[in-house]
């Protein structure tokens, strides 16, 4: 639910309406990601793995808020994953794990299977959208026995002011 909740927050922002969906309710081929995946690799004290979306291309233009994309869409897949992987990595704040990112690539998915075969977990997250579907993987080994709950999060929240 922790990056379910946060990919809808992302798109919400953004002004796509997107919904999540079981994925067997999904079309053959949106059942796995899209050429090219923007991926995450993480790592933390028992946590450890790859966060990777893909989306249709219609979703990432239907996106408000964004400049131009004169090159084409793949710097924006990469900064949406960035941005997922910064929520995901901010929820997770709160049950005492500070995530160590990597910055975001794109793979194709043969690649990412293959770097994700030996991870003991595999979660997915499909949506829907007017422009088409998203899918989100979450792939590593992570110890949910160190997840430990606390009211404090160490980092401050969306649209705080951080003085250096």
């Amino acid at each position: 639910m922790l990056v379910q909740g946060a990919t809808v927050e992302l798109f919400h922002f953004y002004g796509v309406a997107i919904a999540p969906v079981d994925a067997g309710e999904l079309r053959e081929e949106a059942r796995g990601h899209l050429a090219p995946t923007s991926t995450v690799t993480f790592h933390a004290p028992g946590f450890s793995g790859v966060l990777a979306l893909s989306a249709n291309p219609g979703v990432y233009r239907a996106m408000t808020e964004l400049p131009p994309m004169l090159e084409g869409i793949d710097d924006w897949m990469r900064e949406v994953a960035n941005q997922l992987m910064g929520k995901v990595k901010s929820r997770l704040a709160r049950f005492q794990i500070a995530l160590h990112t990597e910055l975001p690539q794109l793979r194709l998915p043969v690649d990412l299977e293959r770097r994700t075969r030996t991870c003991k977990q595999h979660f997915a997250y499909a949506f829907r959208t007017l422009k088409g579907e998203v899918f989100v993987t979450l792939s590593g080994d992570f110890d949910e026995g160190s997840l430990v709950f606390s009211n404090a999060s160490p980092l401050p929240l969306d649209g705080k002011v951080i003085l250096f």
